[in-house]
Parts: C-alpha cells; sequence; structure tokens
C-alpha cells in the first residue's frame, strides 16, 4: 500500500512539471555555494608555525646587575726586599745565612680583593646589546723592620755582579750602626667591556647566545724600598727605590653565553669569552740616595740600589696579548624579574709588567758610593729588561638581577 502511495506521488508531481529529487540522508552537509556554478575552487593556504630560533632573541628584554666580587690574583715576583743576617755573620761580603723576611718567597701576595661589577642589556627581536665594567680596591702589602743589629742585621738582597753571588746591603750592624729597611706595594686592577650578541644553536642548555665585544683592562702597580742607616755621631745614609708599572689591554673577543633554567626556581649561567688585542705596558723606576752629616748639608744622588743607570728612567712598549675569560654561576629566579647568584670566575691576561719584574736583582756594587766594600767590576748593571709575565684573576661573585 505504501509504495502505492509514493508512485502516485510522483507521478502527480511530474505531471505538475515539478522536477522530483531524490530523497537525501538527514546527516548530509549542505551542497556548497560554487555547485551551481560548475567550477572549483582554488585550494586555501595554510598557516604553519616556523622555529624561529635561533634567529629570534629568547629571554628578558631588559636586565641590570650588580654583583660583590672576591678576587685573587698573581703575586709580584721580586729580589728579596728585605733581608736579615745573624750578627754573628754579618760582617763577611755575601750573604751567607740571609733569611729573607719580605716579601715571603720572593712574591708580594696582596691576598683577596674586594670589588664591585654591574651591567646593563638589553634584547631586540634579532640580536641584543650589553655593557658592563668592575673595579677592584686599591690593596697594599707593606712591611718594615729597624734595630741596632742585634741580635740581626737588616738590609737588602742583591746579586754582586763582580762575584756574582747574593750579598746583603745592611742598614744595621752590631756596634756600627742602626737602621732598617721599609718597603711596600700597591695594586688596583678595573675594567669595561660591551658586546653585541646574537642568538644561536642550543646544545645542553635553553638558550646559547654568540658575544662579539671590545675589552679594556687597566693595571696600576707600585713598589718602593726606603733604608736609612743612623751612625752614633748623627750622620745618616738613605737609598730608597720607586718602581711605577701600568698595563692597558685594548682588544676584541668572541664568546658564548649559554643559560639554563625556568622563570622560577635554580639555573645555570657559564660564560667564556675569547680576546685579543694590544696591551700598552710602561714601567718608570726612579732611585735616590743621600749622605747628611751631623750638622750638615745633604748630598743627595739621583741613584737608589735598583734604580741607577741603564735601569732607571721611564721605559715603554706594545705588545700583543691573550685574554681569557670563564664564568659559571649557579642562579635562583624568584619570579620572572628578580635573580641571585653565586659564581666563580677566571679571568687571563697573557702579557703584564709587574714593579719586581722591572727590577734587576744584578748590581755592579763598585759604583754604588754607598756601599763599603764593593766586588770590582766592569759590567753596566742594573739594566732595565722586559720581563712580563701572564696575569692569572680568581674570583667569586655573589649578585643580584632585575629583568623584564
Amino acid at each position: 500500500m505504501r509504495a502505492k502511495l509514493i508512485t502516485t506521488a510522483v507521478f502527480l508531481l511530474t505531471a505538475s512539471g515539478v522536477r522530483a529529487e531524490p530523497p537525501r540522508l538527514l546527516s548530509a552537509e549542505p551542497a556548497p555555494a560554487w555547485a551551481d556554478t560548475g567550477t572549483t575552487p582554488a585550494p586555501a593556504t595554510v598557516n604553519i608555525p616556523t622555529e624561529t630560533r635561533p634567529f629570534t632573541m629568547a629571554g628578558p628584554q631588559f636586565w641590570a646587575s650588580g654583583d660583590y666580587v672576591l678576587a685573587w690574583y698573581t703575586p709580584i715576583r721580586t729580589p728579596p726586599l728585605i733581608q736579615a743576617v745573624p750578627a754573628a755573620l754579618a760582617n763577611q761580603s755575601t750573604g751567607n745565612g740571609a733569611v729573607t723576611l719580605f716579601p715571603e718567597n720572593n712574591r708580594i701576595n696582596f691576598g683577596a680583593f674586594s670589588g664591585i661589577r654591574a651591567s646593563v642589556g638589553a634584547n631586540f627581536d634579532k640580536f641584543g646589546v650589553e655593557v658592563g665594567g668592575f673595579v677592584l680596591e686599591r690593596q697594599g702589602e707593606s712591611s718594615s723592620f729597624f734595630n741596632n743589629g742585634n741580635p740581626v742585621a737588616l738590609g737588602q738582597g742583591y746579586i754582586s755582579a763582580g762575584s756574582g753571588q747574593p750579598t746583603t746591603l745592611f742598614a744595621s750592624l752590631p756596634g756600627q750602626y742602626s737602621g732598617g729597611v721599609s718597603a711596600a706595594a700597591q695594586s688596583r686592577l678595573w675594567g669595561v667591556d660591551g658586546n653585541i650578541r646574537r642568538a644561536w644553536y642550543t646544545f645542553l642548555f635553553d638558550t646559547t647566545d654568540v658575544l662579539v665585544g671590545f675589552k679594556y683592562l687597566d693595571l696600576h702597580e707600585s713598589l718602593t724600598v726606603y733604608s736609612p742607616s743612623v751612625f752614633p755621631g748623627g750622620g745618616v745614609i738613605s737609598s730608597r727605590d720607586s718602581v711605577r708599572t701600568s698595563n692597558r689591554f685594548y682588544g676584541g673577543y668572541v664568546g658564548i653565553n649559554s643559560r639554563l633554567g625556568n622563570e622560577r626556581g635554580f639555573g645555570l649561567d657559564l660564560t667564556s669569552k675569547s680576546g685579543l688585542g694590544g696591551v700598552a705596558q710602561r714601567a718608570e723606576l726612579v732611585g735616590s740616595n743621600s749622605f747628611i752629616p751631623a750638622g750638615g748639608a745633604a748630598d743627595i744622588e739621583p741613584a737608589g740600589l735598583y734604580a741607577r743607570g741603564l735601569n732607571a728612567g721611564t721605559f715603554t712598549r706594545g705588545k700583543v696579548a691573550y685574554t681569557q675569560d670563564l664564568e659559571l654561576k649557579l642562579t635562583y629566579n624568584f619570579n620572572p624579574w628578580f635573580q641571585v647568584s653565586f659564581g666563580y670566575s677566571l679571568m687571563y691576561m697573557s702579557s703584564a709588567i709587574r714593579p719586581g719584574g722591572a727590577i734587576d736583582a744584578v748590581v755592579n756594587d763598585s759604583n754604588v758610593r754607598f756601599v763599603a766594600q764593593p766586588t770590582p767590576s766592569t759590567l753596566a748593571r742594573p739594566a732595565f729588561a722586559w720581563r712580563a709575565d701572564g696575569l692569572t684573576v680568581n674570583a667569586l661573585t655573589f649578585g643580584a638581577r632585575l629583568q623584564y
């Protein structure tokens, strides 16, 4: 009966001019708008996200940091500036039995230097910039010994050019005259740098940037030795040597800075920089000695024990030098904008002239008027020569950083 009704309905619709369509499923999608036109549209463009690193900077946009620095660096090597000889041996011309009182092991060790370090930086879309600097306090080391020659005689050490033997120039002798030796050294180091940073491929860290920049270091040091002797009649003989040195490094460097950590919690920060440039070195040596008789006028000569003849004056040169910086910091982020850190850093410069290196320990004492029993010699000593050493600075850092 149902089939007959459907057939009848189709016949009536056809007869009336209405086009019959086949039935559709209820779940079928409606026909697209272009179906009646008989054309096929162009395929749609799909935007697939692409990886922008390492070409886009990551991390904070702006930052400023400050650190307290506790540093130690290479001691200054010197001749034995202050010696003690047992009174029983003091009348011998050579320094038999001499014990060096200052500096210990012939090296002036300044101990720990306190200092500060600060930097500011910003990251843009494709690169970042950063500038910073540090300064260590001026540190001094000194020692003085004076007596009447008992139980030990005091003096300065040198090597006699005539005999080639270690010798002591006495400032005090038992039963003859009283006196002593005073020595003091100072040192100060500071520097600035600036770099451009660029994001790079990461390895074992969350982010790694390549650094290219400029660096300046300034090391100023001085060493002074003063030795007076007072005779029973009131006369005074004294000698003084003063040595000042400076090292100014200008150069470029390349390096990396890698960071590990999230916006909160612990992390690591590793920085390594290798630099090459020139260091302007300067050494200035000035000496003097004086005879002041009791009640008389002073007789002053512009020559000390170490700074005299070919070893007196101002000497300068330029030297190619290599620098290396390495720093590892343990960081802790309290939140995305505040970080604290504790770290270790190492800085090395391949060439530095130090005050002790400017001293020639070999002295032709036959030309020294305040040496009582000189050894004859024709050698032109002391003479200046460049004796540069590497400078190594080890430091602990404690700091904080604001970042946005």
